[in-house]
């Protein structure tokens, strides 16, 4: 027998062997009719059960378990990673080429099964066959003893399966994945393979990098022209081969099938992760098939409104019975989804045009836009009942970075807005509705607060030092031009508003570690230690809104003139700015009647909208989106027109682990924020927010090494144990509460319930005390100590002091803090006097980490355009030397922040975010 007849017997005693025996004497009669002898060796080799020779020569003998630290030829085992029915990964290092690999090995049961061995060598070849950017690839196959073992790369990330378990994705991630795999499949239909058991289990999400597919160990070779078709049959009774939900019509049917059978299952892949569920429920496999066959899926409009009719068109198409009706090509269907998921994000079809954008509209860029705002219509619901008509909504801005703010001017028809455009300060714009262009009001640089019916602005002008902004300057500006008029200087965060009749001003700033509202200006009516922000006046001048954060529980306050709270409405996330923006806009306006208030908000792990607070307290929704965005409400003019920002962010935790020079990003979900370093560098805790965080938010430990997370429970990541066996949580609906959640083997441990909220956590060393800024009701923030498992704290600071960041001495001995109102301090736990760090920017930086010889501070501060620099300081003489640069590699909307090392500086972490918004004029909301 020559090699290519040897090969060709493999493949079809391959096929055999996933028949039941009743039914292989058909398959070798059509098969082998023409040869008795090829025959007779194929029924010899399906008779035995162990095959012996039909891989290779080896001898096929039960492998012993892997045991770490065992060699499989030149790969050290690490650990073991996964085990599933069909094998065993592992970790392994290759010490010629210095890289670590993933292994899978044969578990020692199937160690003598032809059909394991054959499917296992498949599986191999098929991944050599196919070098692509989206699927698995392989570096070497071999045998140890009698160990048959595959070497391919390793992956850090999760499978789609385990993202689903959180719920659906957001559209343009879903979207993403799936032109993803589309080309992955693209190239192995190319080389005539066709996957046959695509599924949410077999594609993984890297972190940071491109979808992987997996698992090609039941994928079959198209046959070439002039043979016959490779018919699927039932491998035991009520089965067939694949996974009965994703499989294509004529795959449960077990009718040939050819590489549209792998579009399909990409449908209904795709289809569950828009909708969070199956597109062929059902309670049994036998039901899911009945499904596929005869019954139609629920239009995913229903189940996604967020999806536009582009894109349900294209789902519904995938999932066609006829493969005739189907894409034909996965090329196809991935070009598809990428002009989809490039076409410029928008909310709905714009306003009829004026005379003069008639004419703009001629040219080939404006007629682009067109087709991005029919598209973005589908991903905007209005799910108002009652409302026979959708809101309409106008683009106003076209460049990549962030708008902070935005209000009409008296007129109605020019709108005046800051922003932040491709990695710049903030700067003041002036557009009209009839216009698509933007032009600046010349002014330095300073964000937008408030206009006046008299047409007089209130602006924050921007004070730096050395590029670094040291507080703000509120200016009085007259519309119609003038040099800003200066009214008041501060460093701390602060919010004004307009009185009705342009006289006066109410004011929201921080007061000894208090916000504090004046109204008007002078006269203060309420006072709060929750973090407050975003204050506007009710048209009439009789009453106030603003946000407040009691317990990182987003929460709307109605307040009368003379501070009585009217209406609270708690129970939202934070918006996407909390984390970002200095000052955050975008939360709230009155409407036009004056009787309730509109707001944006999230609910905590998903859906983002705009609501109504009645002065009664009653919510209403006006306007919802899908998670992964979200919606920012800037102004509402007098005939209810409203000034929308649409916002997409990308997170990143930036890492440089021990012994490592580059950098890598570790993030886990979209929502990866808040990182902590153990004390070694060596891991790395974090919060999980967003929809994958789930409604409680979750607390994850990743390897810096780029090791996969695992979800250690519900909360918000503060602090790991010195001995790295404790992580310490909070509750995200609970401030108060406190959680340690073991790293290892343990149960968790709630701590007592405090008599104050906890905010930024130090571990002290020893392992038996917390350091953390919060505060109690009436007392503002300050600094206090915690003996772990104590039901209360020691206050170590004035209230004045109002910490926000901490780093503690190596010894424990000392800490030190900053704050808006004092900058930065240095305490000591014996008490006394604080001390300024010498030759420290008053308010411009902050204490990042204490070097480990307890002589000097590394200081960091955040330059305009948006440099993360980090000094060390030293605490003797106050010399300074530049320790590191950090820069976004995407400057457009860019923020790094939320910076971590360790005490000798090998490691460290830090959140990037992007985050990018596009101005719209709506009309018809109600």
């Amino acid at each position: 027998m020559t090699p290519e007849e040897w090969r060709a017997a493999k493949d079809l005693l391959a096929e055999a062997l996933e028949l039941p025996a009743d039914r292989r004497a058909a398959l070798l009669d059509s098969r082998c009719g023409d040869d008795p002898a090829l025959r007779h060796e194929l029924e010899a080799l399906l008779s035995a059960s162990d095959s012996d020779g039909f891989l290779d020569s080896e001898p096929r003998l039960p492998g012993p378990a892997i045991a770490v630290g065992e060699f499989l030829g030149p790969y050290k085992i690490e650990k073991k990673l996964a085990e599933g029915g069909m094998g065993e990964v592992y970790q392994a290092f290759d010490d010629r080429l210095e890289r670590r690999v993933a292994i899978k090995v044969l578990p020692p049961r199937l160690s003598r099964d032809a059909s394991a061995l054959l499917r296992f060598e498949r599986e191999a070849k098929a991944l050599a066959a196919l070098p692509h950017p989206n699927i698995l690839t392989i570096f070497d196959v071999g045998r140890h003893g009698g160990t048959a073992f595959a070497v391919t790369e390793l992956l850090t990330g999760a499978t789609l399966r385990q993202r689903l378990d959180r719920g659906k994705l957001p559209v343009g991630t879903a979207v993403d994945v799936a032109a993803q795999t589309a080309r992955g499949l693209a190239v192995a239909h190319g080389e005539g393979i066709v996957h046959r058991d695509l599924k949410p289990e077999n594609l993984f999400l890297t972190a940071g990098g491109p979808v992987k597919i997996l698992d090609f160990g039941i994928a079959f070779t198209v046959p070439r022209a002039g043979l016959s078709a490779v018919p699927l049959r039932l491998t035991a009774e009520n089965t067939v081969i694949g996974t009965a939900r994703y499989m294509s019509p004529e795959q449960a049917r077990g009718e040939s099938c050819d590489h549209r059978s792998d579009i399909f299952s990409l449908g209904a892949v795709l289809y569950e992760m828009l909708a969070g569920r199956p597109a062929f429920p059902g309670d049994t496999p036998l039901a899911a098939l009945h499904a596929i066959v005869e019954l139609d899926p629920v239009p995913l409009g229903t189940l996604c409104p967020a999806a536009s009719p582009h894109l349900a068109r294209i789902v519904h198409r995938c999932l066609d019975k006829d493969p005739a009706r189907r894409f034909q090509s996965a090329s196809d269907l991935a070009f598809d989804l990428e002009t989809l998921a490039e076409a410029p994000a928008t909310l709905a079809a714009p306003a009829a045009p004026t005379g003069r954008r008639r004419g703009l509209l001629r040219t080939g860029a404006v007629a682009g836009l067109l087709l991005a705002l029919a598209f973005l219509a589908g991903i905007f619901a209005h799910q108002r009942l009652g409302q026979s008509e959708p809101p309409r909504f106008q683009r106003l801005t076209f460049r990549r970075g962030y708008v902070h703010s935005a209000r009409f001017t008296p007129d109605g028809q020019t709108i005046v807005y800051s922003a932040a455009w491709n990695g710049k300060p903030y700067e003041l714009f002036t557009t009209r509705i009839d216009s698509p262009e933007s032009r600046s009001l010349g002014l330095p640089p300073a964000t937008l607060q408030a206009i006046s019916q008299r047409g007089e602005m209130l602006i924050s002008l921007i004070r730096e030092r050395d590029g670094t902004s040291v507080g703000d300057t509120l200016a009085r500006v007259p519309l119609a031009g003038g040099a800003p008029r200066p009214i008041l200087e501060a460093y701390q965060p602060r919010w004004v508003d307009w009185t009705p009749d342009g006289e006066s001003l109410a004011l929201l700033q921080i007061d000894k570690g208090q916000f504090r509202i004046e109204y008007p200006r002078g006269k203060v009516i309420w006072r709060s230690d929750d973090y407050a922000w975003d204050l506007r006046v009710a048209p009439a001048g009789d009453a106030l809104a603003v946000c407040s954060l009691p317990g990182r529980v987003q929460t709307i306050v109605i307040l009368d003139r003379a501070g009585k709270v009217l209406a609270r409405s708690g129970g939202w996330g934070d918006l996407p700015i909390m984390s970002t923006q200095q000052s955050p806009r975008g939360c709230i306006a009155w409407a036009p009647d004056g009787k309730e208030v509109w707001f944006a908000a999230t609910r905590p792990g998903g859906e983002s909208g705009l609501y109504a607070l009645t002065r009664d307290g009653e919510v209403r929704p006006l306007l919802r989106v899908p998670g992964g965005q979200a919606l920012l409400l800037l102004d509402v003019a007098r005939d209810g027109r409203a000034l929308l920002a649409q916002v997409h962010w990308r997170n990143a935790l930036m890492v440089r682990a021990p012994g490592e020079r580059e950098e890598r990003d570790l993030a886990w979900f979209e929502g990866s924020i808040l990182p902590v370093l153990s004390v070694d560098g060596r891991w790395l805790l974090f919060t999980e927010g967003e929809e994958g965080g789930g409604e409680r938010a979750s607390v994850y430990l990743r390897g810096t090494d780029g090791s996969p997370a695992v979800r250690l429970g519900d909360g918000v990541a503060l602090a790991i144990s010195p001995d790295g066996r404790w992580a310490l949580a909070r509750s995200a609906t609970e401030a108060n509460r406190l959680f340690l959640l073991p790293t290892g083997a343990g149960e968790p441990r709630a701590l007592p319930p405090l008599p104050m909220t906890v905010l930024d956590v130090l571990w002290l060393p020893g392992g038996k005390q917390l350091l953390f800024g919060g505060s109690e009701p009436g007392k503002g923030l300050r600094v206090y100590l915690l003996n772990i498992g104590a039901k209360t704290a020691h206050p170590l600071t004035p209230t004045e002091a109002m910490a926000l960041l901490l780093a503690s001495s190596p010894d424990g001995s000392r800490f030190a803090t900053w704050s808006f109102v004092e900058g930065a301090k240095i305490y000591s736990l014996a008490g006394g006097e604080p001390s300024i760090p010498p030759g420290v920017s008053p308010m411009g930086e902050w204490p990042i980490q204490w070097r480990a010889d307890g002589r000097a501070l590394y200081l960091g501060r955040r330059t305009l355009n948006d440099r993360y620099l980090i000094d060390e300081v030293d605490l003797a003489t106050g010399r300074r030397a530049r320790w590191k640069e950090l820069r976004a590699a995407d400057p457009a909307g860019a923020r790094i922040g939320f910076f971590r090392m360790t005490s000798n500086g090998e490691a460290y972490v830090y959140s990037s975010r992007n985050l990018v918004s596009t101005l719209y004029l709506t009309e018809g909301l109600r």
